[in-house]
């Protein structure tokens, strides 16, 4: 209350100085957010005016016939620094283009007491690129709120494609309004998409958008979804959570309420978007070959050697590359062709995600080692890819060019006699002619050892290549199916991220960092949950854990101490140091218990 007057006190003498200062000449000063936009995107043109600022008019725009404008409000500033008072206006006005170009924006112009004040030049470009178009306009029932009143701020989705194949990107956009100042910052919760392997496309987008006449500030979040399965899939709700003023206080005001504003806490509100469905439609059967690879997109692929001219034995490094547009991740290890005059050992691997006018891409590249065996000319065959094409409906072939190799002999080793040692202290005539004794009875025969195939460790010995052979398809199948089925490995790595997340809270723990392990302990139980069960941990809240665990059916010992986990590691990030040491080391074990309950019992 003392401050509140104190601000009261001082208010008059603010507005008075206010008021006497800048007698002199004004200055305006015209800037753009940025000087080059795409058709379908806008811009912020701003004027401020700088000097007494007091019944001022309205600043003169330059003709923009290229643009249609709308007015984006305007500001006030006052700053007192030194006993100096300084106040300027900001006008603030959008632009979208209608034509692409580079326009020139002449001086801004104002005419105060008889005197015109002009402010700088710009120069701003339109190009091709950007949205395309100019955003959607959002439905009237969204912009519009149940009394019939325009909503100050709401959330919207959409998706680019509601008609796909599996495994073919779909692009979902959520677009957050908001036509008013908002006094936290916004805290975002995913929709859930368990039948779609989701990546993020980076970065979120900002721009003004006018809807129904009031301009909107909108902040827009793309994510790239990849349909893991045929048939109608749903997308889940997003919200958004923040603090905005409190209109019901800025109808009742008194007197004493003019800093209502600046010492109100605001009221929290949720939005949340609207329930989306895609029709997923399965992998046409005509064309499908049994070289389908289960890639989705638009690929090629190349191969290429270190070196063309080698030595029997001397290793050669073929590199494969597969490039293009879609899930790159999904595509399994291309098949190398029958190569009998070499040995072939895989080297490495390698994958880069890439993203492209909003269309997710990338590249995977294997590294070979061959070593060849026979001298001569030898050749490296095609490598065919083969992959499903969405925008054409039909499978498609690509392939390398072949490679021919020069492979020379080398030189052979030269022939050595082997060395013959005398053995010290014995004497041999090699012409000795003496007749040695002959036995003239057979005497007792009797069996010497064992005999070798019945030896248990000749059989181990003789299973161990079939083990191997049998170890090693097995191996590849597992890979094969790590590749292609994200649940599955999901669920695989899901015990060691968690292991790791736990580790490092041990490494919180020990620097005494609570606010880090907190933390870490919160994602590791979340993020334990979201790949076990295959669902996004962005959105997971402790509702979702408790509603999740009830359907899987956990006991109720484990999903009790769950929760507590969850609650208590939150209680702690935001707590400071008000946890003692001791309840931080129970809490680790107790997440230790949570991590392998739930491992072992879902």
């Amino acid at each position: 209350m003392k401050c509140k007057v104190a601000w009261l006190a001082a208010f008059p003498a603010l507005i008075l100085s206010a008021m006497a200062f800048g007698q002199g000449d004004l200055t305006i000063q015209m800037s753009l957010d940025r000087s080059t936009i795409g058709m379908g995107e806008s811009a912020l043109l701003s004027l401020s005016v700088s000097g007494n600022t007091q019944n001022l008019p309205e600043p003169n725009l330059p003709p923009l016939p290229q643009f249609e404008i709308f007015s984006s409000g305007n500001s006030t500033s006052i700053q007192v620094i030194n006993g100096v008072v300084s106040s300027s206006m900001t006008y603030n006005y959008m632009l979208f283009p209608k034509k692409e170009g580079t326009f020139p924006i002449r001086a801004a112009s104002m005419v105060v007491n008889g005197k015109r004040y002009e402010s700088n030049e710009l120069t701003i470009t339109v190009s091709a690129g950007g949205a395309g178009s100019r955003p959607a306009e959002p439905s009237e029932e969204q912009s519009i709120d149940e009394k019939g009143g325009e909503r100050d701020v709401f959330l919207t989705a959409e998706v680019d494609n509601k008609s796909a194949y599996v495994d073919e990107q779909v692009t979902l956009r959520i677009k957050f309004f908001r036509a008013i100042k908002i006094l936290s910052t916004p805290e975002y919760d995913a929709p859930q998409t368990p039948d779609f392997w989701t990546q993020d496309i980076p970065p979120q987008k900002q721009y003004y958008q006018v809807v129904n006449g009031r301009s909107y500030l909108v902040t827009e979040v793309r994510t790239a979804l990849f349909p893991t399965k045929p048939g109608i899939l749903k997308i889940g709700v997003a919200r958004v959570t923040v603090t905005v003023p409190d209109r019901s206080r800025q109808r009742t005001r008194d007197p004493f309420s003019l800093f209502d504003d600046v010492f109100s806490q605001g009221r929290q509100m949720s939005v949340q978007s609207q329930l989306l469905s895609v029709n997923v439609r399965t992998l046409p059967v005509e064309g499908k070959t049994s070289q389908f690879s289960g890639g989705v997109g638009s690929y090629q692929i190349s191969a290429e050697v270190d070196k063309t001219e080698v030595q029997v034995n001397e290793a050669i490094t073929l590199t494969v590359k597969i490039t293009g547009q879609g899930n790159v991740k999904s595509i399994p290890e291309p098949t190398l062709p029958a190569m009998d005059g070499f040995r072939v050992e895989k080297a490495s691997s390698d994958f880069k995600m890439t993203n492209q006018d909003e269309k997710l891409g990338g590249s995977k590249t294997y590294e070979y080692l061959l070593i060849p065996r026979i001298p001569g000319y030898q050749k490296v065959a095609s490598i065919v890819l083969n992959y499903f094409d969405p925008d054409k409906g039909i499978y498609k072939t690509t392939s390398t060019e072949p490679i021919e190799l020069m492979v020379n002999q080398g030189e052979a080793a030269a022939a050595a006699d082997i060395p013959y040692n005398m053995v010290a202290g014995q004497t041999i005539n090699l012409k000795e002619t003496d007749i040695r004794f002959i036995k003239a009875e057979n005497g007792h025969l009797s069996r010497r050892g064992h005999i070798l195939l019945t030896s248990p460790l000749f059989l181990i010995f003789l299973a161990l290549p079939l083990m191997a052979v049998l170890g090693g398809f097995i191996d590849i199948q597992r890979k094969h199916r790590l590749q292609s089925d994200v649940a599955y490995a999901r669920r695989r790595r899901a015990a060691s991220e968690a292991k790791r997340r736990l580790k490092m809270a041990e490494k919180h723990l020990k620097e005494n960092n609570g606010s880090a392990f907190y933390g870490e302990l919160s994602a590791a139980a979340f993020q334990f949950i979201a790949d076990k069960f295959n669902i996004s941990a962005q959105g997971l809240t402790s509702d979702g854990v408790r509603d999740l665990l009830i359907q899987k059916g956990a006991p109720t010992e484990l999903l009790g101490e769950t929760l507590d986990l969850i609650l208590q590691a939150d209680f702690g990030r935001f707590a400071g140091k008000a946890g003692a040491e001791n309840n931080m080391h129970a809490l680790f074990e107790q997440a230790h218990r949570v991590i392998i309950g739930l491992g072992e019992r879902l």
